[in-house]
């Protein structure tokens, strides 16, 4: 459900009205090309939170991420939270690195305080493990990174 604000019309296209509180949503409509990317980086930008962009299909969402990275630049976090890309019946699990991002976005979010969270609509249906779960069993580790090897032992 998404609420109008009818009350104050934007000074720019580049600032647009925000919603006065958290429980009311803002949706725009006939965004061509990349300007959808380009008001969500702006309105990223000026709200004290995470703002959520939902997309309504799996290209969108990717083509969407990258368009925010270019308009965000390096001051505007950017999280992608993908789909599985697999049907509830195929007999092949999803790609690993679906599996690792999805993973890295779970472990990134509870500690973003701004940004954007990009989800297509589809994912945003589906249930997720307790964050306590993967807060206990997931492991990060990125390629050239040093371990406290007890530290390590320990997590394993």
């Amino acid at each position: 459900m998404s609420a109008s604000i009818e009350s104050a019309a934007p000074a720019s296209l580049l600032q647009p009205v925000l919603p006065p509180d958290t429980r009311r949503s803002l949706a725009w409509g006939q965004l061509h090309g990349a300007s959808a990317a380009l008001l969500i980086a702006a309105a990223a930008r000026r709200y004290r939170g995470l703002v959520l962009a939902v997309a309504p299909d799996s290209q969108t969402a990717l083509r969407l991420e990258m368009e925010l990275r270019v308009f965000g630049g390096a001051d505007l976090d950017i999280l992608a939270f993908p789909d599985w890309e697999t049907l509830p019946y195929d007999v092949f699990s999803p790609h690993q690195d679906i599996v690792s991002q999805r993973l890295a976005a779970l472990y990134r979010l509870p500690q973003r305080r701004r940004g954007v969270l990009v989800v297509p609509v589809a994912t945003l249906m589906q249930r997720l493990s307790p964050r306590g779960y993967l807060d206990r069993y997931a492991l990060l580790l990125k390629v050239g990174e040093r371990l406290d090897l007890d530290d390590f032992r320990r997590r394993l």
